[in-house]
């Protein structure tokens, strides 16, 4: 019996490792079971929700500092429960929003100078409450800039007017 063999022209194409220059190292990834966004990122930086005790941190860090990040890099820390998502806004590359065990949403801006900056940032531009459980996903509206959907584990999703910080919809009635 002769055996069969289907030709592919991806039949001999191997990948490669990339160059330990080229990673992000000395990350800690936090260890939250939800299902959310562990690492988002944008054409300038990419985000990591940071296992950080006590509180909620994420840290963002720009695609020019690939390699070994240094130990004391800054972290975004204002949550006080650990933070389950992130998101960059599809408008301005410096936004980003977080979502976290302490019941809130938090819209951030990376500061210009985060690369060389010592202290942590603590200011968020919004602060984002209202929900009775934590919230486990934030999600920029991609054709209507400043729209930001986040969801509960209280079983409802509110629309943001993130430049107003208004809430401009809450949909109920979701079961599971």
């Amino acid at each position: 019996m002769a055996s069969v063999v289907r030709s592919s022209k991806f039949r001999h194409v191997y990948g490669s490792a990339y160059k330990r220059e080229e990673c992000f190292e000395n990350l800690r990834v936090a260890l939250s079971a939800w299902d959310t966004n562990y690492v988002t990122a944008n054409p300038k930086y990419v985000a990591v929700n940071w296992n950080a005790g006590g509180g909620g941190a994420f840290v963002v860090v720009p695609h020019a500092l690939a390699g070994k990040l240094r130990g004391e890099y800054p972290l975004f820390s204002a949550h006080a429960g650990a933070v389950l998502d992130t998101a960059f806004s599809p408008f301005d590359d410096d936004v980003i929003a977080s979502g976290a065990e302490d019941h809130q949403a938090m819209v951030w801006r990376v500061p210009d100078d985060l690369a060389e900056r010592e202290e942590d940032v603590t200011q968020p531009l919004v602060v984002l409450g209202g929900h009775g459980r934590k919230v486990g996903h934030v999600v920029w509206n991609p054709v209507a800039e400043g729209v930001l959907a986040v969801s509960s584990s209280d079983y409802t999703v509110r629309v943001w007017d993130v430049a107003r910080g208004q809430e401009r919809q809450t949909l109920r009635g979701f079961n599971d």
